[in-house]
């Protein structure tokens, strides 16, 4: 299904001035072509401007089909500072479709966590490994490691990719646990279906995080527990 474009809203790092000279320019671009720009909240769609971060920032504050304006580097990003006229354009002149990306749910010790768009980690702080009892699904493993990602297709090619995980389709509904330097590689990387539930145990005593998308940080402690599952939520993208 195709919609026409009449309203944006922007969402911008603060961090970057340059994303502000950005978004005046990309105002005046819309502006001429008879779109309008509005509050997020209003607005029918979001663009960001900043990178992949400003996404993963944002992604629980405002529920919109989401345009990105990134770097080079960015992997999420549907278009960067140098391309943005030439993608926008078709976007303006034809409409655009949606794209679907699940995400991640997660409690620790029984507190929600804010849903997850790359992913959910629970990490050790020093130099020491993780006893970890994990439950993925009504298979049990326990096994010593520096940590455990659980990505989503949208975050596999990131921090689980360079873990040893699987690259997977952004719009597959299924997400994957991914260890983080496991002793004697005692667990590998591990794909489960969208209605698998996976509860993590940590058996000793050693500094750790939980961490969603790299922006929010909640310490552990000896025995906390972690259960992940997949969303009711989703995120949307726009696409040409």
């Amino acid at each position: 299904m195709r919609h026409k474009l009449t309203s944006v809203g922007f969402a911008t790092n603060p961090k970057k001035p340059k994303a502000k000279v950005l978004k005046r320019k990309i105002s005046e671009f819309l502006h001429e072509a008879g779109v309008r720009t509005r509050s997020p909240n209003a607005a029918q769609m979001l663009i960001t401007i900043g990178g992949d971060g400003t996404i993963l920032y944002n992604k629980n504050r405002y529920k919109k089909p989401i345009w990105a304006i990134g770097s080079d580097t960015s992997f999420i990003c549907q278009s960067n500072k140098k391309r943005w006229k030439k993608e926008l354009g078709p976007l303006v002149r034809h409409g655009f479709s949606i794209e679907q990306h699940v995400m991640l749910t997660a409690k620790l010790d029984g507190k929600h966590l804010p849903d997850a768009l790359n992913e959910v980690v629970v990490r050790s702080q020093h130099h020491r490994v993780l006893r970890i009892k994990l439950n993925v699904g009504r298979r049990t493993y326990r096994f010593s490691a520096d940590g455990l990602i659980f990505t989503t297709p949208t975050g596999s090619t990131g921090y689980g990719y360079s873990a040893g995980g699987k690259e997977m389709r952004a719009t597959e509904r299924r997400y994957q646990v991914v260890p983080i330097a496991p002793y004697r590689r005692a667990f590998k990387p591990m794909i489960v279906p969208d209605t698998t539930i996976c509860r993590v145990e940590l058996l000793n005593r050693c500094r750790a995080d939980a961490v969603v998308d790299g922006q929010m940080h909640r310490p552990t402690r000896k025995g906390s527990k972690l259960e992940v599952r997949m969303s009711a939520r989703t995120i949307e993208f726009v696409k040409k």
